[in-house]
């Protein structure tokens, strides 16, 4: 593929001192452009602005006319996402920055969107909704509520996790209880939803508070009131220095 540095030029001057809602502005230290194919290369301080959104990267790629850009070192993107602040990093990410943008963001991601933070390896955002993969750390700073797993999709409304699906190695720690401990539930597959005020827990679940480990074949958690149901094959232990009390539960 052939580049041409005056036609470049030329691009680079009908781009728009400050993008209106609709239009994307594009800057870089070195750029490549193929008018003909609008395909294009960027590197060093890349620059790009629209949607609410600023994004910089040490190195761009992608489609001017698809306002597709694949992105990579030390990637920011700083601004809205329907409305709610969002600050994110990571490695390498892929922007569509079309009328609904979607964002795909890889390996040592880290930041906020909303009330939510996140600690993942892959993140996907679209419309309202987003999955994540690897996840170390998934917190609701609005509810306190903070999850790992290997696989969560969920739905943000108004900057708040409204509901969700987890699976593989879950970990939930709920709110703090009166006495200031906090329940930490284990299991292999959870379903949040804020409408109903539920977390339900499945596969190897257990649930430890203090000294308590209650385990079930699921559990139900409603994390405003810090209660836990059990149901089926439910038991609690108790640990008293070296001692175990164990009993099956009501």
């Amino acid at each position: 593929m052939k580049y041409a540095h005056i036609i470049f030029l030329v691009f680079l001057l009908c781009l728009p001192a400050r993008a209106a809602a609709d239009e994307i502005s594009l800057t870089s230290d070195v750029m490549q452009y193929d008018i003909g194919a609008g395909l294009f290369y960027a590197e060093g301080n890349v620059t790009i602005k629209g949607r609410d959104i600023t994004i910089i990267a040490t190195h761009a790629s992608g489609h001017i006319d698809n306002k597709t850009f694949n992105l990579s070192g030390n990637v920011t993107i700083n601004g809205k996402w329907n409305g709610d602040n969002i600050r994110l990093f990571a490695i390498s990410a892929t922007a569509e920055l079309r009328e609904r943008p979607v964002y795909m963001l890889e390996s040592g991601i880290s930041g906020i969107f909303g009330n939510i933070s996140i600690d993942c390896d892959y993140l996907q955002m679209a419309g309202n909704y987003i999955i994540a993969r690897n996840v170390r750390k998934f917190q609701d700073q609005k509810t306190g509520i903070v999850f790992s797993a290997a696989n969560i999709k969920g739905k943000i409304y108004e900057g708040e996790l409204n509901q969700a699906e987890a699976e593989g190695n879950i970990v939930i720690k709920g709110t703090p209880g009166r006495d200031g401990s906090i329940v930490d539930l284990k299991g292999e597959k959870a379903i949040y939803s804020i409408d109903r005020g539920t977390i339900v827990v499945s596969g190897g679940v257990s649930a430890i508070q203090n000294k308590r480990v209650l385990n079930a074949d699921s559990l139900v958690y409603f994390p405003v009131t810090n209660r836990i149901e059990a149901i089926g094959n439910s038991s609690i232990s108790v640990n008293i220095g070296d001692e175990n009390l164990s009993s099956p539960s009501p």
